[in-house]
Formats: C-alpha cells, sequence, structure tokens
C-alpha cells in the first residue's frame, strides 16, 4: 500500500489565503459609514486620516506577530501574554479578548441572519438567525482550511458588489466637492478607522495555520491590510464626490445607510440591493475570521485540540452564547459594543501589542527577528498614540 503525500500549498498560494482571511475580518459593513464621519473634514484629510491608521495598525501588527512567532507553535492570546505579561496581564487581556469578540458574533448574527432571511424569503428572525449561525458555524467547525476556501469566494463575491456599487455611481462624480479641506473633525474618524482595520485577532491563529512561515505571514499582513486601505480610499472619494455635504449630514443625523444616500443621487433602483449584497459578504467574511480566532483563543484557554471532536465542542461554544444573546435581545447590546468595540480595539489593536513587543525586547531581551525596527522610540510613540485614541472615544462617548 503505497501512501500520498499532501502537496503543500505555494508560497503565493498562502500569501493569497493570509492576505484575503486579514482582509475579509477588516472589511465589515461598518465600512459603509466610514464617509459618514470623514466627510465633514474633506477628501484630503480622509485620506490622510485613513492612511496614518493603516499604518499604526500595520506595525502593531507586526509587532504582535514578532511575540507570537517567539512563542510554541499553537499558542494564542491567553498563553502569551501570560508568559510575557504574567497571569494578571493574561487574565486582563483574555478577558477583554472574549468580551470584544463575543460582542462582535452578537452584532454579525443580528447584522447577517436578516440578510440572509431577506434572500432566501424567511421572514422570521430566529429561523434566519439560527440558519446563519447553522451554515458558518459549520464551516468552521469543519477545518481552517474550510474557512480559507469559503473565505476566498466571499471576498472575491464581496469584490464583485463593492466594484458594483462604485461603477454605479462614478460617473457622477464631481471633482469640486473634494476640494474641502478641515482638518480638526477628522482626529474624531480615528475610532471607527480602527476597527475598520481591526484584524489583529487572526495573528496568533495564521501562525499557526502557516506553520510560522514568517515571509508568508509578513506579506500577508502587509497586502492584507493594504487592500482594506485602498477600498477605504475609493469608497470615501466616491461618496464624497458624489453626495453633497448636506445629504451626508442629514443620513448621518437620520441614521440611514450611505448607499441610500447615494442611490438617491444617482438614480439607480438596483444599487440598495447591490449594497445588501455587499454588506452580507462583508459580515459573513468577519464572521468567519472572528469565529477563527475565538476556536483557537478558546482552544488554547480550555487546552482543548481544535481538531475533530474538540473543534466541534469549541465551535459551539463560539457560536451559542452569541446566538442565544441575539435571539434574546440584540438591542441591548449595542451600547456595550460601542463602548467596547472603540475602547476594545484601541487596547487590543495598539496598546497590547505595543507592550507586549517592549517587554519581549528590552525586559526579556529576546533576540529573535525583529519585524519592525525603530528601537525604544516607536515603541513609545505608538503606546502615545494608542493613549490618543483612547482619549478621543472616551470624549465622543461622554460628549
Amino acid at each position: 500500500m503505497t501512501s500520498v503525500a499532501i502537496q503543500k500549498p505555494s508560497v503565493f498560494r498562502q500569501i493569497l489565503s493570509g492576505s484575503m482571511l486579514i482582509t475579509g475580518t477588516s472589511v465589515g459593513a461598518g465600512m459603509l459609514g466610514i464617509p459618514l464621519v470623514t466627510a465633514g473634514s474633506g477628501f484630503a484629510p480622509a485620506v490622510a486620516i485613513s492612511g496614518a491608521v493603516w499604518l499604526f495598525m500595520l506595525l502593531t501588527g507586526l509587532m504582535l506577530l514578532e511575540v507570537s512567532l517567539a512563542m510554541p507553535k499553537g499558542a494564542n492570546l491567553l498563553s502569551i501574554t501570560e508568559h510575557y505579561l504574567g497571569k494578571v496581564g493574561k487574565w486582563a487581556a483574555g478577558g477583554l479578548f472574549a468580551f470584544l469578540y463575543y460582542f462582535l458574533m452578537v452584532a454579525y448574527l443580528a447584522a447577517g441572519g436578516p440578510l440572509l432571511g431577506e434572500g432566501l424569503g424567511i421572514g422570521q428572525f430566529g429561523v434566519s438567525v439560527g440558519l446563519f449561525s447553522l451554515i458558518f458555524g459549520g464551516i468552521v467547525a469543519l477545518s481552517p482550511r474550510w474557512i480559507d476556501r469559503v473565505n476566498l469566494v466571499l471576498v472575491a463575491l464581496m469584490f464583485i458588489a463593492l466594484f458594483s456599487v462604485i461603477g454605479m455611481g462614478v460617473a457622477n462624480i464631481d471633482v469640486g466637492r473634494l476640494g474641502l479641506v478641515r482638518w480638526s473633525p477628522v482626529v474624531f474618524a480615528t475610532p471607527i478607522l480602527f476597527s475598520a482595520f481591526g484584524y489583529h485577532n487572526m495573528i496568533p491563529s495564521l501562525v499557526t495555520y502557516f506553520d510560522k512561515d514568517v515571509r508568508v505571514l509578513r506579506w500577508s499582513i502587509v497586502i492584507g491590510t493594504s487592500v482594506p486601505l485602498l477600498i477605504y480610499v475609493a469608497w470615501q472619494g466616491l461618496i464624497m464626490g458624489v453626495v453633497p455635504q448636506d445629504v451626508l449630514a442629514s443620513t448621518l443625523n437620520e441614521g440611514l445607510p450611505v448607499s441610500s444616500a447615494l442611490a438617491e443621487v444617482v438614480g439607480q433602483p438596483f444599487l440598495p440591493l447591490v449594497g445588501s449584497l455587499f454588506a452580507f459578504f462583508a459580515i459573513t467574511t468577519s464572521v468567519l475570521g472572528v469565529a477563527f480566532s475565538l476556536v483557537d483563543f478558546l482552544a488554547d484557554g480550555l487546552s482543548v485540540r481544535a481538531k475533530g471532536a474538540g473543534r466541534v465542542a469549541l465551535t459551539l461554544l463560539t457560536f451559542v452564547p452569541p446566538l442565544l444573546l441575539t435571539l434574546y435581545d440584540p438591542a441591548i447590546f449595542d451600547k456595550a459594543l460601542g463602548i467596547a468595540g472603540g475602547i476594545g480595539e484601541a487596547l487590543i489593536n495598539g496598546l497590547l501589542p505595543v507592550g507586549l513587543c517592549f517587554v519581549a525586547r528590552y525586559w526579556r531581551q529576546e533576540t529573535g527577528e525583529r519585524l519592525v525596527g525603530g528601537e525604544k522610540g516607536l515603541i513609545v510613540f505608538l503606546a502615545l498614540m494608542s493613549l490618543a485614541v483612547l482619549g478621543v472615544e472616551c470624549f465622543s462617548l461622554l460628549g
């Protein structure tokens, strides 16, 4: 009897997979609302702040990758934080991670279920959310490889929907509308942009999935964060160039989706439908990314292998609590998610990676490969920027 060796995917295929997992996790339906918070500043300030947040999130992601690579294969956030920050750091970071990403799952199920139900003609909220959870929970339970494959298809469909929306509106761009420049208000867009570039929860899982291949992981992060940047810049340019400022302001005040304002201006009756398709694909790729990381997070904390029956059990722990909370009353979690979202993202994706990198380099004097240069000055600067974003978020919440 001869054995057949399983061929390892090419480096290009691995980088493509890693990049699209990061892109899919970052780009959620919330990106449609980015122009509503940046339009008052103008296109140039919006591009500048988007680029600044992208660079910040790229650097902190590489720092988290650096410390993740120094850990044994299979280590996730709890093991990493315990190693570098002790028991207190482990439970503080782990508690925040679980709180933030379980609430994100509630939000995704509450939004994705009705979109699926609308497409299938299912009018009952509970049935739609349950079916949505069953489908994507089933994919997560199968294996990381299945998550990878399905994510590639969904990201491709998301791009098609987004480019279709852009194609419907690009002929209506008034370049004169892009000339507005007001720098002071743009700082208040940083919290939503932090969430729009959030992918750090995926890094420990990707380190395991790609067997600690530094080249694949580094390029996955660089490409996987750059694609959302290009998407956000193009989307903001389209909305600001087509929709008048007063219409955008009223859309924000009324809590309407920006795609409805765009459809009204350009006169495309199919645009809301395509916008809904984009939102569905964006939510599903985010669900896969967050669930992927939560399964590995729970496996690390519970010392359970994320394979076979163990993976099924971990998937149930990932989907069932958010499903029950969503069915109970998703609206009561909106405020908590709003608070945890901005503050939690700044801590998990900002201060935590910076702190872990500082401890690894200068307290433990570890000599592994450094993926980000700059020595202590850059680390201190990024820590200060994290605190500044926390301050902006707290000011916004209190205001």
